[in-house]
């Protein structure tokens, strides 16, 4: 197969994508910077030019995820049942960030999780968003807010990271509209239930 040119951050973008599917697909044992370079369409030098290791290929994979779901932040709709509904469809409609996070945790290499600076920051930042929510009354003053994000989060991002559960539970699978519908209001109930008031 013919070598692409490299050119500017699109080439190395590209080898991030690839590397994503790689570390999906076999995990991080699993992976091959050959196979990597063979599924973005460059030869192997390109690819250790640019990510000196596995290691490095991977901390740089998640970052550009990251940073990619970082900038969501700046667009979050303003009620706590809208924020929560936005991010189950935002965690719906990007699969591989989910499976690329799982698959972190399933490799457990007793390390600090990659570019943990800039994942505290973006976890902080929804963390004290709740804290504001909480402080305009929108959130009951009991609720912990980091534990309570813990849980929003996990709520959030099952029926995409567990859609055999959603099914076995409901019959139903996450990207039926009748399931959808009922995740919305039932994000709706639990939104307005925070606050300890009962949804309109």
């Amino acid at each position: 197969m013919p070598t692409k040119h490299p050119s500017t951050t699109a080439t190395q973008d590209a080898i991030l994508d690839a590397a994503i599917e790689e570390f999906i697909e076999h995990g991080f044992a699993g992976v091959r910077m050959e196979h990597v370079a063979k599924r973005a369409g460059y030869n192997k030098a390109l690819v250790y030019r640019w990510f000196q290791d596995k290691d490095t290929l991977f901390r740089e994979a998640l970052k550009r995820r990251f940073s990619q779901r970082a900038g969501l932040l700046d667009t979050l709709p303003g009620s706590l049942a809208e924020i929560l509904i936005w991010w189950s469809q935002q965690t719906a409609a990007d699969p591989d960030f989910m499976r690329m996070i799982l698959r972190e945790a399933l490799e457990d290499r007793a390390k600090e999780p990659a570019h943990a600076t800039f994942r505290r920051e973006y976890y902080g930042r929804q963390v004290v968003l709740l804290k504001r929510f909480q402080g305009d009354g929108r959130i009951a003053p009991e609720f912990d807010v980091e534990m309570l994000f813990l849980a929003l989060l996990s709520v959030v991002t099952m029926t995409s990271a567990l859609p055999q559960i959603v099914q076995l539970a409901t019959g139903l699978r996450p990207g039926d509209k009748k399931f959808q519908e009922r995740w919305v209001a039932f994000l709706e109930v639990l939104a307005a239930s925070l606050a300890g008031a009962t949804p309109s």
